[in-house]
């Protein structure tokens, strides 16, 4: 990078409070931290701007975290870094299968500044995009090495006038330490009760040859599986949060159907040990939770290397390059035992989805301990046993995991990176950097899935993968156990199971050949040209010289899924039943085979994008400088293209404040994806099912148009003293913003606005043809709400959004004699997310609504406090920084709460109000990190207690009874660590 003869700072924004504080982490040599240091004060990074040298109290908000201030706070991953900005609404990174916004990203994380979704925050590396998940339009922020970082910077503004698409909300930029010389070895380990730990360890070498420095560095982070019944608050019983429940259970309720003399006679029966194996009795229903057999975090690992080189080949020339290889594995990843059914062989629907051969060996012991008459007994004849609530395993477990029951799945993200480019003295002003940037991202995944015509057969005597011939049971061929009599326990809850019968048990390879891994195996690729020439125009105003950007930029992505067996790819197994494809061309072509699970279609999609873009900064006055920018992007046919522009002041009023605002327009163009015709399937427990999962059915729409914005900032800074203070009021104006129309509302809709499930729907409703329900078919005044199956949504253009809030940052240093004080604190203020009439095929689905302050855990944006608040006490003397924080995050209502009590719970008649205000979240952290009074190496030890008061996450009528996008569902941890340099 290029040098010049006076030091230039690597931000434009403001100089957020956490990083005000000047405490070393390490003591500091010649030739050691401190030429790193210096390095990365000396090179150009600009965040916001391609022009070079902007003060740091520039015109846009920039908040800047440097290597060291993390290492104070405690925090060893981009999760945690994230997690801890005010600024941002709800991320991925934690165990969350229950949301569909979570869906199918275990392993993934996400930043989300402002809450406007993390396809609208960019991610660079050193100024650059970096690795997406596949398809999705979001950076995969796991894959950041947090051990080469030198600092981390986020424009909170609209930027898409200098980087495009993606830039809508903001801009995070993780940035690379330049110049290291010498070895970094550092790991910690933190103590979490109930789990086997979470580990990092990493190593840093760097050297100096001449005019060339190389870095090579690698990382492995391990985060142990934690059980959900490791924690009291993810086990709220059925009367207050039935939203981890289900009505279909082992043990089910069956129908048993005798032909005698006096005719047909048909008895409901409800399957032993609903309450003895942890349950909750609503005869003739068992209400099963399926929690126990989940986790709060998964089993993972995180690999990453990453190098870089920097070389100066002349006195007008230089080069850079850099390679990022990152995966991250799951590879038990727990699910419920097997997943309830919404769909049978012969159809939609739950209701008596399945039928037990009257030949099946375990009905005989099913009907002694229930008490019924064996066939040709006194009500004749057994002529069939029909499964009308029923979820294979249930509370028995799954007999292929021994030591919990769940059903398993697997999750892999692996993704490279390499950017090269070269940087170009051109006369003595004028800079031109050529760069280029390619990444690939794959995964894979899948989740356990039953596929219904299978199920059925083993029924019926004829599961297993070497059956042959026409004889049940025999050739191979294997019999399926539904009933209770399975399994020896409750293997989650270690409860064991009083109506066990040995010799019942289903075999774990029958269990292998009904429920087999559905999911995919998606990448995406993309090549980055930029080119961009700056430097001063030799015009000077009063204030100095007018400096200049002008540039290109291509970006080229290809994007592959396919599903990974032929059971779901709907290309093959498109109907109820696997090899049946007679649904092709009538309303049910796509359901899948799968009992709840969706199936995909093999895609291949591309996307060219091309932009030009220039930017002027004015320095009219010594005291007050205006940048304009302005960028055209062009994405083809059939999104079309888009001219946005930005400008900003700057105005220094006196020595102590500055004024600051832009304004400017934003844009975001729909991925390939979001205007391809196909549909993926995702789950989500609507309302007006009671709560019940149902499949979601996704649809592209080449009609898109990119969405746009109006953002403006207007700030200021104080800085007098030991004190820093900033302020700063911004606004988003979107249109036309893309979205997915709303399940929830469409299913509300067409359900009359119901909450229990069990109310009958409109079959008259104008959306009804948006609705799937059991048997295919709506029955007015007999249809209910828990019949819906599935819900036809699609990507939209959609309502117009309005967001506006505060950002605060405040910072004190005091000089104490024996060392600094620091106190201080960053604070967000949500004032509005306001969203207008949202309609769905010319009706008022979601009227307008301001999302600040609410849950929102079914609608944009996702949880939403009006308050998000840290403070800080540091303390750094003689090698020692002691740091004392506190995170505060703000009750929110539950916005399904229209009525008390909020939640209508079939067998409950009091109903519950659980989660209706959540209340708020507030952890306390204490972190020391000490550097020994050694002169061979620098020796830095760790050691933390995060969360010391042991706070239990805030409550949320949700499965998990609290919301994983916020807060820590973790508890009280310890953390111990230590970084060595020489």
């Amino acid at each position: 990078m290029r040098k010049f003869g006076l030091r230039h700072t690597c931000a434009i924004g403001a100089l957020a409070v956490s990083t005000l504080l000047a405490s070393p982490a390490f003591a500091q040599d010649q030739g050691g931290e401190d030429e790193d240091t210096a390095a990365a004060e000396d090179r150009i990074v600009v965040t916001g701007s391609y022009i070079r040298g902007t003060p740091e109290d520039a015109a846009l908000p920039v908040d800047v975290l440097s290597n060291e201030e993390l290492q104070n706070k405690g925090i060893s991953s981009p999760l945690e870094l994230i997690k801890e900005l005010p600024s941002v609404g709800s991320v991925l990174g934690d165990t969350n299968q229950f949301s569909t916004a979570a869906q199918g990203f275990q392993g993934n994380g996400s930043i989300n500044l402002r809450g406007l979704g993390a396809t609208r925050t960019l991610v660079l590396v050193n100024g650059k995009r970096t690795i997406q998940a596949p398809g999705d339009g979001f950076s995969d922020t796991n894959f950041i090495p947090m051990f080469a970082l030198q600092q981390v910077e986020i424009l909170k503004d609209g930027a898409a006038a200098t980087y495009g698409s993606d830039a809508i909300a903001g801009v995070a930029n993780f940035i690379t330490r330049k110049n290291f010389d010498g070895v970094e070895v550092a790991g910690d380990w933190t103590f979490i009760d109930g789990s086997d730990g979470n580990y990092n360890i990493s190593a840093l070498v760097g050297k100096n040859f001449g005019d060339v420095n190389l870095l090579v560095g690698a990382g492995w982070q391990h985060r142990s599986e934690l059980a959900t019944t490791a924690r009291s608050y993810t086990s709220q019983p059925y009367d207050q949060n039935a939203s981890g429940y289900s009505a279909l259970a082992t043990p089910g309720l069956f129908a048993v159907t005798y032909i005698g003399n006096t005719g047909v006679n048909t008895i409901l029966s409800q399957d032993k040990g609903c309450n003895e194996l942890g349950g909750y009795n609503t005869p003739p229903v068992c209400r099963f939770t399926y929690i126990p057999f989940d986790n709060i975090t998964e089993d993972e690992d995180r690999y990453q290397v990453y190098a870089q080189a920097d070389a100066d080949l002349s006195d007008k020339a230089r080069w850079h390059a850099s390679a990022l290889w990152a995966k991250t594995d799951l590879e038990s990843l727990n699910y419920s035992p097997a997943f309830p059914p919404t769909q049978g062989p012969n159809g939609s629907g739950f209701v008596s989805a399945f039928t037990t051969s009257v030949n099946n060996p375990a009905v005989a012991a099913f009907l002694t301990q229930q008490g019924l008459p064996q066939s040709g007994g006194a009500n004749g004849t057994l002529f069939r046993v029909t499964n009308v609530y029923y979820r294979p395993f249930g509370f028995i477990g799954n007999p292929r995991d021994e030591e919990r029951g769940a059903g398993q799945g697997l999750a892999k993200n692996n993704a490279w990176r390499i950017n090269t480019g070269f940087e170009f003295d051109i006369g003595d002003n004028l800079v031109l950097d050529l760069d280029g940037t390619y990444w690939r991202s794959a995964r894979t995944a899948y989740a356990p899935g039953i596929i219904g015509s299978r199920l059925q057969a083993a029924l019926n005597g004829f599961g297993g993968a070497d059956c042959t011939g026409t004889t049940a049971g025999a050739n191979g061929c294997q019999w399926f156990n539904p009933f209770v009599l399975a399994g020896p326990s409750n293997p989650s809850l270690d409860i064991a199971n009083p109506y066990y019968q040995p010799g019942f048990e289903n075999d774990p390879d029958l269990v292998a050949w009904l429920q087999v891994p559905n999911g995919t195996f998606q990448r995406e690729e993309q090549w980055i040209a930029d080119a961009v020439l700056s430097g001063g125009t030799g015009f000077e105003l009063p204030g100095g010289e007018v400096a200049f950007a002008v540039g290109a930029q291509y970006r080229k992505n290809n994007f592959i899924s396919r599903p990974l067996d032929d059971t779901s790819n709907l290309d093959i197994n498109p109907c109820f039943r696997e090899g049946d494809t007679s649904c092709v061309g009538t309303p049910t072509e796509g359901v899948g085979p799968f009992i709840f699970l969706g199936g995909t279609r093999p895609t291949k999609l591309d996307q060219s994008v091309y932009a030009l873009f220039t930017e002027l900064q004015l320095p009219i006055l010594d005291n007050l400088e205006l940048t304009a920018a302005i960028r055209y992007e062009d994405y083809g046919d059939p999104i079309g293209s888009t001219i946005n522009p930005k400008a900003a002041v700057r105005f220094e009023a006196t020595d102590w404040l500055t004024l600051r605002g832009s304004i400017g327009t934003t844009f975001r163009g729909p991925l390939a994806s979001n205007v391809d015709p196909n549909f993926v399937t995702a789950l989500q427990g609507l309302t007006a099912t009671g709560g019940n999962y149902k499949s979601v059915d996704i649809y592209g729409n080449p009609d898109l148009k990119p969405e746009t914005a109006l953002t403006y900032n207007l700030g200021f800074i104080v800085n007098t003293g030991g004190l820093t203070f900033s302020a700063d009021f911004w606004t988003y104006d979107f249109k036309d913003q893309i979205v997915i129309t709303p399940a929830d509302a469409i299913a509300s809709y067409v359900g009359n606005n119901q909450t229990s499930g069990t109310a009958a729907v409109d079959c008259s409703s104008e959306l009804v043809d948006l609705i799937t329900f059991s048997g295919n078919a709506c029955t007015q005044g007999t249809t209910t709400g828990l019949d819906i199956a599935r819900v036809r949504t699609q990507y939209v253009n959609g309502p117009d959004v309005k967001v506006r809030g505060i950002d605060f940052a405040a910072n004190y240093d005091i000089e104490a004699g024996f060392g600094v004080i620091s106190i201080g604190g960053n604070a967000t203020w949500n004032i509005e997310y306001k969203t207008d009439d949202f309609y769905v095929n010319d009706i008022l689905v979601t009227p307008a609504y301001d999302a600040v302050g609410f849950g929102n855990y079914f609608r944009d944006p996702g949880t939403l406090p009006e308050w998000r608040a840290n403070g800080y006490v540091n303390l750094n003397t003689s090698g020692l920084n002691l740091r004392y924080s506190v995170n505060y995050i703000d009750s929110v209502f539950d916005e399904r709460c229209t009525a008390d009590p909020c939640f209508a719970i079939s067998g409950v008649p009091a109903g519950s109000n659980y989660g209706k205000n959540s209340g708020s979240y507030t952890q306390h952290d204490l972190v020391a990190n000490y550097t020994l009074p050694i002169t061979f190496a620098e020796v830095q030890l760790t050691a933390a207690v995060l969360n010391i008061f042991d706070e239990e996450p805030a409550q949320a009528y949700l499965p998990l009874g609290y919301n994983p996008f916020i807060g820590n569902g973790i508890g009280r941890n310890y953390r111990i660590g230590l970084r060595t340099k020489f």
